[in-house]
């Protein structure tokens, strides 16, 4: 079962390529591709790169803060560089060699290995959780405008409550869910050296999920600088809005695609729905491009910085 899901997850991260492929051929035949080479641009991508890999120590201080309340302090010095030296992984097909790797580097740090599972189970939530809600909220504010006379839109005051007592009820519901996603990865959890907490806690949930919130957020920022430098329109702030919104939505949609390596092909070409009717065609394929190159970079240099990091550490002896 999970080799055909695998299968067919990833025929549709090569359909979603292709989409995305033949809809930038078409927008940028005849342009002149120099553009993404000009300063202002290959300034805005450097921008978008360091804030890509800015992801890492954001998410990096929430895993911490969801060990400390599972009942393990595991410090930045360790899960920074785990996680910048794993997340590497997500490019091979199937985005499970990330997870797999971020269990074996961690247990070689000296991180209880039952707590990384189940840290990993709270975390995978929560950012699933947060980029819904994010990418509900800001399209219910600025719309693609796939979506500008969608009715439900209308009632954009009581769908932001419903939407958010939704994700409330998903938080409340977190440590069921948590054993449900720990029991579909087929991951038997380990004995722990000392009693596992299930619950890291409800101020420790807020504040990891605020931390992913602003890792879409952050992104969001570097679209939009990148936009700017690529459109001759002027870029305002809802701009801004509709790009974490469709960055958010397009991050959870390849995270689900389970064949598509780092969502390869998903991402580039829900992004290219969402922002058609917003931006000009070239624009949307240069977003997409420096974006994809940017993604790549900024886990790259994490890759190093925890590599080194990691080199220069004491490993724990037993």
């Amino acid at each position: 079962m999970k080799r055909s899901m695998r299968v067919l997850g990833f025929a549709v991260a090569i359909a979603a390529l292709g989409y995305f492929l033949v809809y930038a051929f078409r927008a940028l035949k005849g342009q002149d591709l120099t553009q993404l080479l000009q300063p202002e641009v290959v300034l805005a991508g450097a921008a978008l790169t360091v804030l890509c890999a800015s992801l890492i120590p954001v998410t990096a201080i929430a895993w911490s803060f969801l060990l400390k309340g599972l009942g393990q302090e595991v410090g930045f010095s360790i899960t920074g560089p785990v996680l910048a030296t794993t997340q590497i992984g997500k490019y091979v097909p199937g985005n499970v060699a990330h997870h797999l790797g971020r269990v074996v580097v961690a247990r070689a740090q000296g991180v209880d290995t039952a707590r990384t599972l189940l840290s990993m189970a709270y975390e995978t939530l929560l950012v699933l959780v947060a980029c819904a809600h994010l990418s509900a909220l800001t399209f219910l504010w600025e719309p693609p405008a796939a979506l500008a006379d969608w009715p439900m839109a209308r009632y954009r005051g009581p769908l932001v409550i419903l939407i958010s007592l939704g994700a409330l009820m998903m938080m409340a519901a977190a440590p069921w869910i948590a054993r449900l996603i720990m029991r579909l990865r087929s991951v038997d959890p380990v004995t722990s050296q000392t009693p596992l907490q299930m619950h890291p806690g409800w101020l420790t949930s807020l504040g990891c999920y605020l931390l992913y919130l602003l890792n879409f957020v952050l992104i969001g920022f570097g679209l939009w600088l990148v936009a700017k430098s690529l459109s001759r329109e002027p870029i305002d702030l809802a701009s801004l809005v509709l790009l974490v919104g469709a960055f958010s939505s397009s991050w959870i949609l390849g995270f689900l695609a389970p064949g598509a390596p780092a969502g390869l092909g998903v991402r580039e070409a829900l992004l290219s729905v969402w922002l058609a009717g917003t931006f000009a065609a070239p624009v949307v394929v240069g977003i997409i491009i420096v974006l994809r190159v940017a993604t790549t970079l900024g886990d790259l240099l994490s890759f190093l910085w925890g590599s080194i990091a990691l080199a220069h550490r004491r490993v724990p002896t037993e």
